[in-house]
């Protein structure tokens, strides 16, 4: 769907629904949430309307600690998360949450009505209409959590990270098209949220049919062009 076909309210309760606000939008979508029972309304429905994402997952109880780490965020609402900006290089560098988006973190933040609008970016689209992907990555890791968000407008990704396991490999976010082949699309943070500059050639690639996933390999990659190690967390994009 296109920004043209979306309202900017819509989009916002969206990103809300996905829990990819944050800081200070995060805290001012959630007294729009409290004082607007109209927007928090459109908010349950993008709730309803990405809940068949987790239909594959049971029900679990949200990990110890989440809501004394809701008020630390709402508290340091003005704190900025770490973004790191990354062009995926030809040569490398250097569990799960099996959950339904009830039992996630963004259930949690959304009962807490926890929202954010979508920061725009300046200067000129690539293209007539700007298209917006969404996806949420989950696996057997316990409290692992990944939330992908691509805008085609500034052909960027953003990825919130939460619940990365101390480990000597490192994450890697790949691509995998209706082809099956993984394209790689670059290095993870191991917590908040990496910006990654998504290569022309692979833009083609987001789409309904296409799925983000997530693998731990060693920090200089055996094969730049596939995963070496198993898959730990994976979810399906999605056009908002």
């Amino acid at each position: 769907m296109s920004s043209d076909a979306m309202p900017e309210r819509s989009a916002l309760a969206a990103e809300l629904a996905l829990g990819l606000l944050e800081g200070a939008d995060r805290a001012s979508a959630l007294r729009l949430v409290l004082s607007d029972p109209g927007f928090a309304a459109e908010v349950d429905g993008w709730r309803a309307r990405l809940a068949p994402l987790y239909d594959g997952f049971a029900d679990v109880a949200p990990p110890s600690g989440l809501m004394a780490r809701i008020d630390q965020a709402i508290d340091a609402e003005a704190a900025a998360d770490q973004v790191t900006t990354l062009m995926p290089a030809p040569r490398a560098q250097g569990g799960w949450k099996i959950a339904t988006f009830a039992a996630s973190a963004v259930a949690a933040m959304l009962a807490l009505a926890l929202v954010w609008p979508s920061p725009q970016s300046p200067g000129p689209a690539p293209q007539d209409k700007a298209d917006v992907a969404v996806a949420q990555l989950t696996g057997p890791i316990d409290g692992l959590l990944l939330t992908a968000r691509y805008d085609s407008s500034t052909s960027e990704m953003l990825v919130r990270v939460e619940g990365m396991p101390v480990t000597e490999t490192e994450p890697e976010l790949w691509i995998v098209p209706a082809d099956g082949q993984p394209r790689r699309l670059g290095r993870l943070l191991r917590g908040g949220v990496t910006r990654i500059a998504i290569p022309e050639g692979h833009r083609k690639f987001i789409d309904p049919v296409s799925e983000l996933i997530l693998t731990m390999e060693p920090k200089v990659l055996p094969d730049p062009d596939k995963p070496s190690a198993p898959t730990v967390a994976q979810g399906r994009l999605q056009r908002i």
